[in-house]
């Protein structure tokens, strides 16, 4: 369920999902299963890293016994692959059950509402305009590239701008450094 740039995981993402094993050699241990399977509900749900205490409730949904010992004995438990591909199943549908009861209010931020005002020619006239007369302090119709950061972070969230990271702000600190001119 997707609305205004947020997106409720519910668990309805997942319970279309028909997930299957890996070609296996022989049988897999119940640390690997996890991770085979934390990594197919990560990808189905737009890459999101499950919260830990999440997965730890839908673990303990699929597997018998009481407190961590039954975790840590899943864990070296090998199973054979029937009984890894049910496992598995079982556990998605655990996973979609936690979010069911218990939904995650994420936003992706992957650029579409931004390329969306890039594509319309109205609504970028509009953005660029806001833009340079917010930012374009010394009123010359263009701002510095140092004041690219500045732009982004006034465009925000709504736009699909990711908020800055580490990464991001060395790439524009490099930007910044190699060229001094002004953008038009």
């Amino acid at each position: 369920m997707s609305e205004s740039g947020l997106t409720v995981l519910d668990g309805t993402h997942l319970r279309s999902f028909n997930p299957s094993l890996p070609e296996l050699n022989g049988s897999v241990s119940g640390a690997q299963l996890l991770e085979i399977a934390d990594s197919k509900a990560s990808t189905s749900l737009f890459g999101l890293s499950l919260p830990q205490n999440l997965k730890a409730s839908a673990l303990s949904r699929v597997i018998a016994g009481p407190g961590d010992h039954a975790d840590v004995t899943f864990r070296q438990t090998e199973l054979d692959k029937d009984k890894a591909s049910k496992f598995l199943s079982d556990y998605i549908s655990a996973i979609a059950d936690e979010l069911k009861d218990d939904p995650l209010v994420v936003s992706i931020l992957d650029g579409n509402t931004l390329k969306m005002f890039l594509e319309d020619e109205d609504d970028y006239a509009m953005l660029a305009e806001n833009l340079f007369t917010d930012m374009d302090i010394e009123d010359k119709g263009k701002i510095c590239k140092n004041e690219l950061r500045n732009a982004l972070v006034h465009m925000g969230v709504e736009m699909g701008i990711p908020p800055f990271s580490d990464l991001l702000s060395r790439d524009l600190y490099g930007l910044r450094r190699s060229v001094h001119s002004k953008l038009i």
